[in-house]
């Protein structure tokens, strides 16, 4: 794992992620974007993306030399922002707006968190991931919890978070990799919508 300075690049990344996706929610909250805006922004990072394959695009590649993976260098660089991106777009394509908003702070806190606090404190394996610590994920669900229940219900918030992290834990599935940039989202939204309509 490369080290820029005296933090990891995941560490790095992880850190990226949470305040980009806390700023997004932001945005959210306040309706300062929709489900059009996200669309024009993942298809333009799509095109910016495939445009870095080839010759350093300005701004951009400062940003993918600090925070992406040498091996989506060649590849698909700015992966886990393109995806993340896509995540979001979908979610708020799918489902209501208070849904929505749950959904990305689970996504986002879960996904930050549970590998930053798992690496500092982290002693028992997580029983889906060799990878992974037991102690992240219980601290990024109960953050994930705390922050979703600021937008739906406490039994919404608590059962969404609780398959989210689930999800988040989850590596590959068949020897594929799971996109958790999609999956930890939709997951959460799919689980807060099936308990509206059953309960």
């Amino acid at each position: 794992m490369k080290i820029m300075g005296k933090i990891t690049l995941e560490t790095r990344r992880n850190l990226f992620h949470l305040v980009l996706g806390i700023c997004l929610v932001t945005l959210l909250y306040f309706d300062l974007i929709n489900v059009w805006i996200m669309l024009v922004v993942t298809l333009a990072g799509f095109l910016i993306s495939m445009a870095s394959r080839k010759r350093p695009v300005p701004l951009i590649h400062w940003f993918l030399l600090r925070f992406e993976r040498e091996e989506n260098m060649t590849t698909i660089p700015g992966r886990g922002a393109l995806f993340f991106f896509l995540g979001l777009l979908l979610t708020m394509a799918l489902f209501e707006h208070d849904i929505v908003m749950a959904s990305i702070i689970i996504f986002v806190l879960a996904d930050s968190l549970s590998p930053l606090i798992g690496v500092k404190v982290g002693r028992i394996r997580h029983p889906l991931s060799d990878k992974k610590f037991l102690e992240g994920s219980i601290a990024g669900f109960i953050f994930a919890f705390l922050g979703a229940a600021l937008f739906v219900s406490p039994l919404e918030a608590l059962i969404a978070s609780f398959f989210a992290v689930t999800v988040e834990a989850i590596d590959s599935l068949k020897g594929r990799r799971i996109e958790d940039n999609i999956t930890i989202p939709l997951v959460a939204g799919l689980t807060i919508t099936l308990l509206r309509m059953f309960l």
